[in-house]
């Protein structure tokens, strides 16, 4: 509750000290290519393919999305294949610098915080069964954004983001397992549209 509380605070302070620049409402949806890394050497992971949904406000150099992000992690060890899927409500703080070239077209880049509130995903696919009890994932989550792209026409953006968490997204949990003591951070690749009204 503290972690919410703080970061609000941080978005009202934005919010209210940007209200007399410039305010753009759109909506942004993407791909994502989801991956982790985690603190035993022994797991390889794969790319996991999800996507975004969700409402972006742009005020003045401020851009501010509460974004349905679907994700996911795939990893093995020893004989073990684990695949499971989550739901996440993310909610990025980003400054947005444009690069202008013209009425017509721009470039932008954008860097900021962003925290992340599970929605659901603790449910296990069948050849993590030995393990259903001792890993999930965790319910907030935080982290930084890195991106850039291009504006077309003031109103289409499209843009690449690389989204690094800063807290461990997933823990097992003290059971009798290989897997005990097991802490994970997520990896993020995103290609997005948004387009503003």
């Amino acid at each position: 509750m503290k972690k919410i509380t703080i970061f609000l605070a941080v978005f009202s302070f934005v919010f209210i000290h940007s209200i007399q620049a410039d305010i753009r409402l759109g909506v942004k949806a993407g791909a994502n290519l989801a991956n982790a890394s985690f603190n035993i050497d022994a797991i390889q992971t794969s790319n996991f393919t999800g996507f975004q949904v969700g409402p972006v406000l742009e005020i003045g150099p401020v851009e501010v999305a509460a974004l349905y992000n679907q994700q996911g992690l795939k990893f093995k060890f020893d004989e073990l294949d684990f695949e499971k899927k989550e739901s996440r409500l993310d909610v990025p703080v980003n400054l947005k610098l444009k690069l202008g070239v013209g009425s017509l077209l721009c470039g932008f880049l954008t860097a900021g915080p962003y925290a992340s509130f599970k929605l659901s995903g603790d449910d296990f696919s069948e050849a993590a069964n030995g393990v259903v009890n001792a890993f999930k994932n965790k319910d907030f989550g935080a982290g930084i954004n890195v991106g850039g792209g291009i504006e077309l026409s003031g109103h289409l953006q499209i843009g690449v983001n690389y989204k690094i968490s800063v807290t461990d997204d997933y823990k097992s949990f003290d059971v009798a397992t290989d897997l005990t003591g097991l802490k994970g951070k997520a990896r993020i690749w995103s290609i997005t549209a948004a387009y503003f009204f």
